[in-house]
């Protein structure tokens, strides 16, 4: 498997949608706004100045930025001024975020937060919250950053703040779009594009550019997504603003990556981590340093590529990013690939597999969309009780007139009808939904599954050409030499050349044991058929295989599923069963695909089977990406697993 460069650094890229642009200081504003805090007289103009001031330079000079904000903080304090105060420590908060001190702006926001509550000022606690959901996304927790997401539209929706409402909805778009649901992360999209486009707010503008440009991008339009980023980078360059001029060299240079055109992408990468190196955020260097190395790694420049990706490591450690650190080590192993070490190579790739296992929450989407369905329940449910507050005012307003006509009676039905077919329309719209949710989730689950096996299949393809066309070669060129001395009749000549034989064996055996040529350039029965004949030759048990019924025809993905699990199943069996005896069967009759992998071993308790183990937490998975149900039986007679496959829509 390949990993896609852009989608390493999509986190940090997709964040800037949050954050660049908003308040773009111009030199003009801040020479006016330091001139006049050289004139202020009094406490309270020096701390209005002091607090612009410190926005004014938060895009371009954030320790300029911070300065300021120390002294409104002090000032603040000295004058008593709890509001002010407060402000610098929602300052200090941004300041922290945007130096990749998390932890620091954490806890500065969530501060600030439990003020704005305490007074109750809705403003601020927008700000709060949208702040928090931003940090949230930097720490990768996504459930955390959409309910502050929602909580912050929650008190924006009667508020005529529609930029920081625009703000929002972009987050919210965002997080469907790292969770890979575009459609949902294009409905909050356009939103926010609208409010951009009616408030004329060019710096927003480019931001949604950029969003626009990643989601092109991930559906392969990499065309009109380099368009977008330009469109996004013209913007910036006339505002001066360099964290978004860095992001957008970062895209544009990604972009050329993509297309395999290095020569191109390596001068917008340069100049997007020398920017970011200038602005001192340790989390976009980091992303920085692994599309460049990506690039060194493309082209040939291991020692550098080696540099950029310990750099990496070091940086995506401290800020305790883990999924972004584990890459790395994917980066790392394909390094070792090139240099010829196997082994390095394979414990690196271990480790990255491993890892983002560990890693991967398969719950993440619902949670998201529940909080979605949560927000816009709510939503309704408040509407409702407003009509029906009203409708109980005019019941009493009617019960105390004194014109208790008829007609009035006849209303007062009416009404109560029309509510209660409200209620029930909007409950059955909202069952649909949930069932479309259901849908849609089931239907993300079998593309991340179909993606992952792909891209195994891939990565098992490239290791097994490197183990033939690399070290198969390297010993066929030293049994060459070796036999070329044989004439000496040296008896340590000969033993040498058996061992190199025997390790070509073993070389060969692992290269088609990860891509059997039979599977690739045959089918799946003689692919099994090989499997079973060659473990059959190496191994004390007695592997046979027998195939009843018609022939199978299937797709070559699925076939490589099937020939997998048998690998799993025969080799656990070889491991751990004691067995004499394993026979493989695959039958196909009316059309019902049966797979049997049975032994005479000791057996295992099955209520007690380690489901979390890889071996068969990988069974598991292939078998629910085939739409098939497995049955165990063990006893102290021996083992076996039947696998049934009967959706014809996963056929070929």
């Amino acid at each position: 498997m390949k990993i896609n460069p852009f989608k390493i650094s999509l986190f940090f890229t997709l964040l800037f949608l949050l954050f660049s642009g908003f308040g773009l200081g111009q030199t003009k504003e801040i020479d006016s706004l330091e001139g006049k805090l050289k004139t202020a007289t009094t406490s309270l103009e020096k701390i209005s100045l002091y607090d612009k001031l410190a926005k004014a330079f938060i895009h371009n000079d954030i320790s300029r930025a911070k300065a300021y904000n120390d002294s409104l903080f002090d000032l603040s304090q000295k004058e008593g001024n709890q509001k002010m105060k407060m402000t610098s420590i929602y300052n200090n908060g941004v300041f922290s975020r945007l130096k990749g001190e998390y932890t620091e702006a954490e806890k500065s926001l969530n501060e600030f937060l439990d003020y704005t509550l305490s007074i109750k000022d809705s403003v601020e606690i927008v700000k709060a919250n949208y702040q928090l959901g931003s940090v949230y996304m930097y720490l990768d927790k996504k459930e955390a950053a959409i309910s502050k997401f929602f909580e912050a539209l929650e008190y924006l929706e009667n508020s005529d703040d529609v930029v920081q409402k625009g703000k929002v909805l972009n987050g919210i778009a965002i997080v469907y779009s790292q969770t890979s649901q575009y459609e949902k992360s294009k409905e909050y999209n356009s939103r926010a594009v609208t409010i951009a486009l009616k408030e004329k707010d060019s710096s927003f503008l480019s931001i949604l550019y950029n969003g626009l440009g990643i989601t092109l991008k991930n559906q392969d339009s990499t065309a009109k997504a380099l368009h977008y980023f330009e469109k996004s980078l013209e913007i910036a360059e006339k505002t001066n603003n360099l964290r978004t001029m860095g992001y957008q060299y970062r895209n544009i240079g990604i972009i050329h990556s993509l297309n395999e055109e290095y020569a191109k992408a390596e001068p917008f990468l340069v100049k997007a981590l020398a920017i970011r190196r200038q602005m001192k955020n340790k989390s976009t260097i980091g992303g920085s340093l692994s599309d460049l190395a990506n690039v060194y790694l493309e082209t040939g420049r291991l020692e550098k590529a080696e540099v950029y990706l310990k750099e990496a490591i070091a940086i995506f450690k401290e800020n305790k990013t883990v999924s972004n650190e584990n890459t790395m080590y994917y980066y790392l192993g394909l390094l070792e690939a090139k240099r010829g070490n196997s082994e390095k190579a394979l414990a690196l790739m271990d480790r990255y597999y491993i890892t983002r296992d560990s890693l991967q929450n398969i719950d993440l989407q619902e949670k998201i969309n529940d909080i979605d369905v949560k927000y816009q329940s709510e939503k309704k449910d408040k509407e409702i009780a407003e009509q029906q507050l009203a409708l109980a005012d005019s019941r009493l307003v009617i019960q105390e007139s004194n014109s208790k006509t008829r007609t009035m009676s006849i209303l007062i039905v009416s009404l109560l009808l029309g509510s209660i077919l409200l209620w029930f329309s909007f409950r059955q719209r909202q069952k649909r939904m949930q069932q479309q949710l259901v849908a849609i989730e089931r239907e993300q689950e079998v593309r991340t599954l179909e993606s992952l096996m792909e891209g195994e299949e891939k990565e098992r393809f490239r290791i097994a050409k490197e183990l033939h066309d690399g070290v198969n070669g390297d010993l066929a060129a030293i049994k060459f030499k070796l036999t070329s001395l044989l004439e000496t009749n040296n008896q340590v000549i000969n033993e040498a050349v058996a061992m190199i034989d025997n390790s070509s064996e073993q070389v060969r055996a692992i290269s088609h044991n990860l891509v059997p040529p039979s599977l690739r350039d045959f089918n799946l029965l003689e692919a099994v058929a090989t499997y079973c004949e060659n473990m059959n030759a190496i191994h004390d048990p007695e592997i046979s295989f027998q195939h009843l019924g018609e022939d199978i025809v299937l797709e070559k993905k699925l076939e490589a599923n099937l020939f997998r699990i048998v690998q799993e199943l025969v080799t656990n069996s070889i491991k751990h069963a004691s067995a004499k005896e394993i026979h493989v069967q695959l039958s196909n009759v009316e059309e019902n695909l049966q797979l049997t992998v049975e032994d005479d071993g000791k057996g295992f308790d099955v209520g007690n089977i380690a489901s979390d183990g890889i071996g068969m937490q990988n069974v598991k998975s292939r078998v629910e990406y085939l739409g098939g149900l497995m049955d165990i039986k063990s006893d102290t007679k021996g083992t076996s697993f039947t696998i049934t496959i009967t959706d014809k829509s996963e056929r070929a």
